[in-house]
């Protein structure tokens, strides 16, 4: 049995900013919560859209999920991993509501709000997501010297960026060189974020428990490119190769994007914190992954 959490304690809110439809679940989570005592944490931006006297607003997401028992985000998919990276920071469970296309990683669908007294039981399981330590050191002057560290849940990507054409990027092991990809780009994906970019460009399904990083290139110019899977003590860096004539751009889970310039670098090892999800009721991966896949193509 997981954590039994008391009829009043707080839950951090984070709805899908610009789909009302997330708007309308987060308050019918609000009202069906504050049943139990409850107490909501919301950033300022949604003062004007949620409404409840038992609403404390914070300037910003991660402040309102730090100082909260529990993050429900509810959204699709990117917003549910932008809320569980900021729980896994604050050590908070995160529970994913899907109001999203897919849901690969929310626990519950819209039409199941009243699972949540389960939360009041400890009916409900914690999945352990593995995380990825991301470092873009920036060597390339005009100022723009320094490391600047992310976490990702999903995926790093170096791609082309805008323009149609490929870019060579050079792959590091451990400090040690061990190839070039000729490509419109490659993608460094965790478990978890295997289902995502990294499933499109024809890279393999990974149980997410596993601990793992995956290497897929997109679109190589080589016939015998494959996806490549190093070990979660591997540290992997990618850089701009000698003879591209296009300046990649890193993404990380697709919400931050850099140029990467000559000898600046993209590091990533295994984070040495994790995303928590809440899940309710025993759901078989490989299931979840052909019902979505299917809704998605339907």
């Amino acid at each position: 049995m997981e954590k039994v959490f008391k009829n009043n304690f707080t839950a951090a809110i984070i709805p899908y900013y610009n789909k009302k439809e997330a708007h309308v679940y987060a308050d019918e989570i609000i009202k069906y919560l504050s049943e139990y005592g409850c107490c909501f944490n919301v950033p300022e931006k949604f003062r004007d859209i949620l409404k409840s006297d038992n609403i404390k607003f914070f300037q910003n997401e991660f402040e309102a999920v730090e100082n909260s028992d529990i993050a429900i985000s509810i959204g699709g998919d990117g917003t549910i991993i932008h809320t569980a990276k900021n729980a896994a920071v604050s050590g908070k469970l995160v529970l994913g509501v899907n109001c999203g296309r897919v849901g690969f990683v929310a626990g519950l669908e819209k039409s199941e709000i009243s699972m949540l007294s389960n939360l009041f039981s400890g009916n409900y399981t914690v999945d352990e997501r593995m995380m990825l330590e991301v470092n873009v050191t920036k060597n390339s002057g005009f100022g723009l010297s320094g490391v600047y560290k992310s976490y990702a849940l999903n995926d790093v990507t170096l791609t082309n960026g805008a323009v149609a054409r490929m870019v060579d990027i050079d792959v590091k092991l451990n400090g040690e060189f061990i190839t070039s990809y000729r490509a419109d780009g490659v993608i460094l994906a965790t478990p978890t974020g295997s289902t995502a970019y990294s499933l499109s460009a024809g890279g393999p399904v990974i149980e997410p428990h596993m601990k793992c990083i995956l290497l897929t290139p997109i679109c190589p110019h080589s016939l015998f490119s494959r996806s490549v899977l190093f070990s979660d003590d591997s540290e992997v860096t990618l850089s701009k190769g000698e003879y591209s004539r296009e300046e990649p751009y890193v993404s990380i889970d697709g919400q931050k994007s850099d140029i990467i310039s000559e000898n600046d670098t993209v590091t990533l090892k295994k984070a040495d914190i994790s995303a928590n999800f809440i899940n309710f009721g025993k759901k078989n991966f490989y299931r979840i992954l052909n019902d979505k896949l299917n809704e998605r193509m339907g």
